[in-house]
């Protein structure tokens, strides 16, 4: 990692997903949209844990390069010399199939209407699910 005058320049980012994709990097900023608002990261950054439902991930490699990933249903850990996001799901921008995605919000809303009042827990799981599924078409049309 280099250094000036004792400040960190660069921080590893890992990005890793339940499905097997994986980036690694050394790089100089990311920017992440959690679900508590959107951060920007240098090295040195403080520790901090945030989830995401579905937001972007945005890097500057050490050449300054920008690199994008959409991501599902995740975490984000911050490190001062470190930041991974693990995640269910990363797309590449223009890679979500919104129809499908659609599909399942409806087929998760019919669920939704064929529970009982008692089953609570189940309602409210099926509700988070359905909530991050339409902030993932929401940001897939952008």
């Amino acid at each position: 990692m280099a250094a000036t005058k004792g400040l960190p320049t660069e921080m590893k980012f890992l990005l890793a997903s339940a499905t097997g994709k994986h980036f690694e990097a050394e790089v100089r900023e990311v920017y992440i949209e959690t679900d508590d608002g959107d951060i920007g990261v240098l090295p040195g950054h403080q520790p901090e844990f945030y989830s995401m439902g579905a937001g972007f991930a945005v890097w500057k490699d050490k050449e300054g390069r920008e690199e994008r990933k959409l991501i599902y249903n995740g975490y984000v850990q911050i490190e001062p010399d470190a930041v991974r996001i693990g995640a269910e799901e990363i797309y590449e921008p223009g890679e979500v199939q919104v129809e499908e995605i659609e599909k399942e919000v409806a087929g998760l809303k019919e669920k939704l209407s064929s529970l009982s009042e008692e089953e609570e827990e189940r309602r409210a799981e099926i509700e988070a699910e359905i909530k991050r599924k339409e902030a993932l078409i929401r940001k897939a049309a952008r």
